[in-house]
């Protein structure tokens, strides 16, 4: 390895630090309250919501497969090709730094759903849009009635509650996703004019480059399938929100009807925020404030917290690392080496050739 290589390696890892500061400071502020005689009190109240989780996290997660298959139909993806991949880039995110788990998405295992890496991180550039939009939406809707249990926020002299912001937020979500799926031509119209104007730049080319990516991805879609895309978006996170109410269940932890909803909402949206490697921090500490804010008690809403997040990426993790084994067995000899198929996904996201 060359000196230029080490130097490199070195400025990767430490871009890990502040991930893993974020980390432990929303680790320790979730288990300090996380008191040993409540995790020794812990009960199976209502073991009928295991079943309730598991069935709807199979939901949840057969949906997303499902809707990136839609996305990759002019490449005529696999069904159980995109769950496979999906499930194993997310296993990686979670046990794997710099979110490697979408690298290997794009890069590595793009050929497996047939399509070329540029088509696959259109289409993972799409979902994330999708995503943080409809938990937007979700987070407003939850909040009504329940805003003022959360710290005001002072802006230039002006108190504004946590569901003012979330309203800005979702609006500006809203025209962006709204102009991409159903102005796509003007959009791009616009998009070209400034690209000509200030194409010089190469942050103006750089962004030239994401919206073709966008818009490709995009193009193909008739109206009502992009109607569609919004609509398996929003029923994905409403299985995700059983998902959260279910873990509730399980142990009696009370927090009201909104409590498991906004940690749902909450804790995802964290996931934008740099972190250890499957969100770990971030995830437990915004789920325990949002349960908190609707009623629960400081050690219920860390158990709670900290449960959830353990039972989701225990269930992603495995079957993902499951779906990964097997795959790989089944091809025998032809598969790579797994150290030699890291080595060469890149952990930095520069816009892959089309072809």
């Amino acid at each position: 390895m060359s000196q230029e290589e080490k130097s490199s390696n070195v400025r990767k890892y430490w871009k890990l630090i502040p991930g893993f500061a974020i980390s432990a400071y929303f680790l320790w502020r979730v288990l300090r309250d996380l008191k040993v005689d409540r995790l020794r009190a812990m009960r199976l109240s209502h073991p009928v919501w295991i079943m309730v989780f598991l069935v709807f996290i199979a939901c949840d997660y057969g949906l997303r497969g499902y809707r990136w298959w839609y996305m990759l139909r002019p490449v005529k993806a696999s069904y159980v090709a995109c769950v496979r991949v999906l499930l194993t880039s997310l296993a990686a995110n979670n046990i794997l730094p710099f979110r490697i788990g979408d690298f290997m998405r794009i890069f590595a295992y793009a050929p497996d759903v047939n399509a070329p890496s540029s088509t696959v991180l259109s289409t993972v550039l799409l979902e994330r849009l999708l995503d943080i939009f409809m938990l937007f939406t979700f987070f407003v809707i939850e909040l009504q009635g329940a805003d003022s249990r959360f710290p005001r926020q002072m802006i230039h002299g002006h108190s504004l509650g946590v569901q003012h912001l979330a309203i800005v937020l979702l609006i500006l979500a809203a025209l962006g996703l709204g102009a991409l799926l159903f102005g796509t031509n003007l959009l791009q119209r616009l998009t070209n004019r400034l690209i000509t104007r200030f194409g010089q730049h190469p942050r103006t080319e750089k962004i030239g480059e994401w919206a073709r990516l966008l818009f490709g991805a995009v193009a193909h879609l008739t109206f009502a399938g992009r109607v569609l895309l919004v609509v398996i978006t929003a029923a994905v996170w409403c299985c995700e929100g059983v998902v959260f109410v279910s873990a509730a269940k399980m142990v009696g932890i009370a927090s009201g009807v909104r409590g498991p909803w906004l940690a749902a909402s909450l804790s995802n949206l964290s996931f934008m925020l740099p972190s250890a490697p499957g969100g770990i921090g971030p995830f437990e500490g915004s789920a325990k404030l949002a349960m908190q804010s609707q009623g629960a008690m400081a050690d219920d809403a860390a158990l709670y917290a900290v449960l959830v997040h353990v039972l989701i990426w225990f269930a992603i993790t495995a079957v993902g690392g499951i779906g990964f084994l097997v795959h790989r067995a089944s091809r025998g000899a032809m598969s790579k080496p797994l150290a030699q198929e890291l080595a060469a996904v890149p952990v930095e996201l520069e816009i892959p050739e089309t072809h």
